[in-house]
């Protein structure tokens, strides 16, 4: 998603004491610039409070600030301007395949248990308060764990990566925010450890995901030619995974369940869905009014707006989808086609509304269909 039309210029040079990986008092724009890390954290896998003394503390000149879920014991940590990676040049492949596998299989389990126990019935809204207090919520901390011991290229369904990420990250925090916009640079810093690098959302949805496109707000590849975590970029961008990620806004995209074997029919279903609720043609006026991640991606989509709306045409349903080829064909192009675009809702997708009682051991995990 995109957000950086209200960032700041770059980020200041942070001297940061990683604990765990566990950043708490990164949660808002106000304990971020008035609050310095302690010695005291909640480790991932557990709400107990642990005191450490400094003299057990690594002391790092960190650039980019990240807040790290799943990293356990800091080891020979090297950074640059562009990656924290442990220094392993010999990551671990065939040896944790299929652990990588099981990880896979368990990511999509997670997703199925979230969507039953905590997702209203729109895929859009999470109940973070009852899964912060539950054990489905200690189950993701124990498997953000397990990712670091494996292979990123092992993972086949990085759409469930960045959403559990989301849901992670926000449901850490001690005080749900109003806005997602108030947790201070959430999506660059939040961030999970697999195998031997660290990838925040933004380096999963621009660096991998999108094929390490640049991000909407510059010109330059997301990771620079020389970083490691470019071996598991894909090869090109899929605009349909747009549609596949929910940063934790109440206008992203619904939350689905993706598997190596569904994974054209729900990107599909997904990109059809959001591109029917979000996509309102206005014939009388020529006017076509589109969520703005048509506009912040639109190079994703096509070279042109003429070719972002009839791209936006193959996964529109009647009557809009003949409604918006005849205002593409009555104007001969868009000229004179009038695009709008909505105002992005980035409040935290919450709700507080009652889920049913389902056992979380016993939850379907038939996710081909």
């Amino acid at each position: 998603m995109s957000r950086y039309s209200r960032s700041s210029s770059s980020r200041p040079f942070y001297r940061v004491k990683i604990i765990n990986g566990i950043q708490p008092s990164l949660t808002s724009e106000n304990t971020t610039s008035t609050t310095t890390p302690t010695t005291t954290t909640t480790t991932s896998s557990s709400s107990s409070t642990t005191a450490i003394n400094n003299t057990e503390l690594d002391e790092i000149e960190n650039p980019r600030l990240l807040n790290i879920l799943n990293w356990s014991p800091l080891e020979n940590l090297v950074t640059n301007k562009t990656t924290l990676a442990i220094n392993d040049e010999n990551e671990t492949k065939s040896k944790n395949g299929y652990n990588a596998v099981q990880i896979s299989i368990e990511l999509q389990k997670k997703m199925l248990n979230l969507k039953a126990m905590f997702i209203d019935p729109s895929g859009r809204l999470v109940n973070y308060g009852r899964l912060r207090a539950s054990n489905v919520y200690n189950d993701i901390c124990e498997m953000g764990n397990r990712l670091t011991t494996i292979s990123l290229e092992n993972v086949t369904e990085n759409e469930h990566l960045y959403n559990i990420l989301t849901i992670h990250g926000i449901t850490s925090v001690n005080e749900l925010p109003k806005s997602v916009l108030d947790l201070n640079q959430f999506w660059k810093i939040t961030s999970y450890k697999v195998g031997s690098y660290f990838y925040s959302l933004d380096d999963i949805e621009h660096g991998i995901l999108r094929g390490n496109k640049p991000h909407s707000n510059c010109t330059q590849r997301h990771f620079t030619f020389n970083d490691p975590r470019t071996r598991y970029s894909m090869r090109r961008c899929d605009p349909r995974i747009h549609f596949a990620l929910n940063c934790g806004a109440r206008s992203c995209p619904q939350i689905a369940i993706y598997s190596s074997t569904n994974l054209e029919k729900a990107l599909n279903m997904a990109t059809t869905s959001y591109c029917n609720a979000e996509v309102d043609i206005i014939l009388e006026n020529a006017e076509v009014r589109l969520s703005k991640l048509f506009l912040w991606y639109k190079n994703d989509f096509g070279r042109s707006e003429t070719e972002v709306l009839r791209w936006i045409a193959k996964y529109i349903d009647e009557p809009k989808q003949s409604l918006l080829k005849t205002l593409l064909d009555r104007q001969g192009s868009k000229d004179g086609l009038r695009i709008s675009y909505k105002i992005y809702d980035w409040m935290v997708n919450h709700h507080d509304a009652p889920m049913p009682i389902i056992d979380s051991t016993t939850t379907s995990s038939n996710v081909d269909d």
